[in-house]
């Protein structure tokens, strides 16, 4: 069987889809199969990402030509038995069965503004309309699964759940040289609490901002940020408004292969999200052997386990004293590394892929 794969993914800068797609990758090369997987990237700095696939080259950086024209015809000129949309998005003219992973729903929330209009107008109606076209759906959460199933045409019978895993290098030894050198590299001279993600404004820094500014007298700790700003933020304003100008240490974009040294320098990982569909950094955190606080919403308590302190989302007080015990607390601390270590290995890419091959293979024997 002939796997197509769409790799557009692969141009993004970091994120979960991104991560989804190397991980699961790595790991549906390393099954003993028969099958051929034949990726398709938009340009060709990706060739040589995965060298025991096929690897075909679509020059087109703009995501709607390579979406509805260059990928469909690339799938059929290349005899593709079975097409793999890893990004929750199965653009029209596919000529051979899909399947498509779902990660989240956020482009229907009601509140939350989590994307410019355009993007979220377009989004609604792909995703309703792979919902209705896709042979199999993969949710990356049960929670993920249920808002699935409230969108119209949507068959429980054709959507499987399938957990995302962290990459193995976040379990490789660390040598505590390497993390000195690159913390005075980042210029983290403090100990400090790690937020990482992008900053958007479903990550709910606002809230963990304010309860940051409550205790910084009460812990000897800056608070570190990662990830880009999305379209509608000026986070450097709101650290100014919170008083934290002093302790906050924005890092902007850290490079994949130097995130392992970052988990492992931190005090303890602080994600307040309000909306996720998986939440892979809680994962990553607890592989690395660091503490987690994180939300007590969507899909963080599914994939936190045991392993995490679970905070009312928006309640800046409770956030506020949840800082000060997972910095204070050492008997606290001991038991969420313990059972984050035990949590995170609940979740293996190698188990995704068995079950991702076996959605392929069904969809496929379906059509």
């Amino acid at each position: 069987m002939r796997i197509g794969v769409s790799a557009r993914t692969l141009a993004y800068p970091s994120g979960g889809p991104k991560e989804y797609l190397i991980g699961l990758i790595n790991a549906l090369l390393t099954l003993d199969t028969d099958h051929e997987l034949v990726l398709f990237y938009p340009d060709a700095s990706h060739r040589g990402s995965f060298p025991t696939a096929t690897e075909v080259v679509l020059p087109c950086r703009n995501r709607l030509l390579f979406d509805w024209f260059s990928l469909p015809f690339a799938l059929r000129r290349h005899k593709v038995d079975v097409a793999f949309f890893p990004s929750s998005n199965m653009p029209p003219g596919v000529p051979c069965p899909a399947v498509v992973t779902m990660h989240d729903l956020g482009y229907f929330h009601p509140t939350l503004r989590m994307y410019k209009r355009s993007d979220t107008l377009y989004m609604r109606l792909a995703i309703r309309r792979t919902v209705r076209r896709a042979e199999r759906l993969l949710a990356v959460s049960e929670y993920t699964r249920r808002e699935l199933l409230r969108l119209p045409g949507a068959k429980p019978e054709a959507i499987a759940v399938i957990h995302e895993a962290c990459d193995p290098m976040y379990k490789a030894p660390v040598e505590p040289a390497a993390v000195a050198a690159f913390c005075r590299q980042r210029g983290l001279e403090r100990n400090f609490i790690l937020y990482a993600g992008n900053i958007s404004p479903r990550k709910n820094l606002d809230t963990l901002l304010a309860a940051f500014a409550r205790v910084r007298d009460r812990i000897d700790c800056d608070l570190a940020v990662t990830g880009g700003l999305a379209w509608s933020e000026d986070f450097e304003h709101r650290v100014r408004e919170a008083g934290l100008s002093d302790r906050v240490r924005r890092l902007g974009h850290v490079a994949r292969r130097e995130m392992p040294l970052l988990y492992r320098a931190a005090t303890a990982l602080a994600f307040p999200s309000v909306f996720e569909g998986f939440g892979l950094p809680v994962l990553e955190a607890q592989a690395c052997g660091v503490p987690v606080v994180c939300a007590n919403a969507t899909s963080l308590p599914e994939v936190a386990g045991r392993g995490a302190l679970l905070v009312e989302p928006t309640s800046v007080s409770a956030w506020a004293e949840a800082l000060v015990r997972i910095v204070t607390d050492e008997t606290l601390r001991r038991e969420l590394i313990r059972e984050g270590y035990a949590n995170e290995a609940r979740f293996t890419w190698s188990m995704t892929a068995q079950q991702t091959l076996t959605a392929l293979e069904t969809a496929h024997a379906t059509r």
